[in-house]
């Protein structure tokens, strides 16, 4: 569950710039999981340029239901941050 939508972020070359990574840097790591990664039903473009131009969406906190030891119906739900 995404959670803390942070504003104004719409593009890959946006995303870089707000959180001071390398376009460079993001791309090939990119091209390297879309080359590694089973495609499922909607596959990622190998295209830089294509890539690119999708569009993307930062947010400040993931919460992850994680099930309970023993009891896989009861969850926990851990909480994970971004800085």
């Amino acid at each position: 569950m995404l959670k803390d939508r942070i504003r104004n972020i719409s593009t890959l070359p946006k995303l870089c710039r707000t959180c001071s990574i390398h376009y460079g840097d993001i791309m090939a790591k990119m091209l390297c999981f879309i080359k590694w990664t089973v495609a499922d039903d909607l596959p990622l473009p190998t295209d830089p340029t294509e890539l690119g131009l999708l569009t993307v969406e930062q947010f400040a906190r993931l919460s992850i239901p994680v099930t309970d030891f023993q009891e896989t119906d009861v969850f926990q739900i851990h909480r994970a941050c971004s800085t």
